[in-house]
C-alpha cells in the first residue's frame, strides 16, 4: 500500500505522537566540532503539544544555551507568505474543481470525510485541489492520536516563539512557497489518486499513525526509519528521495555555512533524523561529532 497522501505530512509533521514519552532525549542531539559553535537539532512532530519539552531531558540548558534558531521555515513570516501563495498553490483551477475531477461516488465518499472531520460537507472544500484536502485530513488524523490536541500551543510555534522572547534569531531553511509547490504541485490526476486511497483505507493509515505514536513514545529513531521505509507501509522511493533525502541533502549543506558563525537550536521533522540519509548521519559525514543528549 502506498501511503502519499498521509506521508505528505512529512512537511507538517514528523508523523509521531507524545502519549508515555521517554525520557531518553533520543530526538535531542548535540552537534559539535569540525569548527561548529555547540548546537542541538531537535526531531520534532509538527502538530505535538509543546509540553513535550517537559520531558526532554537537558532541553533547558540546551536552548538557552543557542543565539538562534534554524526551523524548516520561519513561522512568523510563513503566515504571511502562506496569505500571498495558499490561492496559487492549494485552490484547483475552475475546471479542475472536486466536483469535477471526482465521480459522484467519490464526492459520497469524500463528504463522509469532511462531515467526519471537519463537521462540513464536502462542497465546501470545492475549489480545494484534492492534495489541499488531503493535507488538512491527515492533520487531523495525526491530531488524533493526541488527547491534549491544541492547534495554538504546537511545538514548533511555541519554540519560535520561545526563541522570539528569548532574542534569539530565527531562520527557516525553506521557504513556504517552495512547501507549497512540494505539496500540491503534483498533477491533479495524482492527487486524485491519493485522496481516494487516503480515504478508502482510513483504518489502515490511522494503525500507521498509531504505530509511529508508539515508536516516537519511546524515541526509537531505528524502529521509525525502519517503518518510514516499510515497502507495505511506508513511503514510496520518490516520496522519500524528494520529501525527505533530498531535503535532508539541502539542510545539511546549508548548517555546513551555519554552524561555524553561532551556537544554534535545529528543529526538524523526527522522521529527517534516522538512517545513512538522513541528517544526523549527514553531519557525521561532514566531519561533526553527533552525541544523543542525556
Amino acid at each position: 500500500m502506498k501511503h502519499s497522501a498521509f506521508l505528505k505530512q512529512a512537511l507538517l509533521l514528523a508523523a509521531i505522537a507524545i502519549n508515555g514519552f521517554v525520557a531518553n532525549a533520543q530526538i535531542l542531539w548535540k552537534i559539535s566540532g569540525n569548527g561548529a559553535k555547540n548546537s542541538y537539532v531537535l526531531g520534532t512532530h509538527h502538530v505535538a503539544p509543546a509540553a513535550i519539552l517537559d520531558s526532554i531531558d537537558g532541553f533547558d540548558d540546551a536552548f538557552s544555551s543557542c543565539t538562534r534558531l534554524y526551523g524548516e521555515v520561519n513561522m512568523e513570516n510563513a503566515t504571511k507568505e502562506m496569505m500571498l501563495q495558499a490561492q496559487k498553490y492549494m485552490m484547483a483551477p475552475a475546471d479542475s474543481t472536486l466536483g469535477k475531477v471526482l465521480t459522484a461516488d467519490e464526492m459520497k465518499i469524500v463528504d463522509t470525510a469532511t462531515q467526519k472531520y471537519f463537521h462540513t460537507p464536502a462542497s465546501k472544500f470545492d475549489m480545494l485541489k484534492p492534495a489541499a484536502l488531503s493535507t488538512q485530513i491527515a492533520v487531523m488524523q495525526a491530531a488524533a492520536t493526541f488527547t491534549d490536541f491544541d492547534p495554538a500551543k504546537q511545538i514548533d510555534a511555541v519554540l519560535q516563539q520561545m526563541a522570539k522572547e528569548k532574542g534569539m534569531t530565527i531562520n527557516g531553511f525553506e521557504t513556504v512557497e517552495y512547501q507549497l509547490q512540494l505539496l500540491f504541485g503534483t498533477p491533479v490526476s495524482l492527487q486524485v489518486q491519493d485522496l481516494m486511497k487516503m480515504l478508502r483505507d482510513e483504518t489502515k493509515y490511522m494503525e500507521y499513525s498509531k504505530m509511529l505514536a508508539e515508536i516516537y513514545s519511546r524515541q526509537d529513531l531505528s524502529s521509525m526509519y525502519e517503518l518510514i521505509n516499510n515497502p507495505d507501509l511506508g513511503m514510496t522511493k520518490y516520496e522519500l528521495d524528494t520529501i525527505i533525502n533530498g531535503r535532508n541533502a539541502t539542510w545539511a549543506a546549508q548548517l555546513d555555512t551555519i554552524l561555524p558563525q553561532a551556537s544554534t537550536f535545529i528543529v526538524v521533522g523526527a522522521g529527517h533524523l534516522p538512517g545513512e540519509k538522513g541528517l544526523l548521519s549527514l553531519l557525521r559525514k561532514a566531519g561533526y561529532t553527533v552525541t544523543p543528549v542525556n
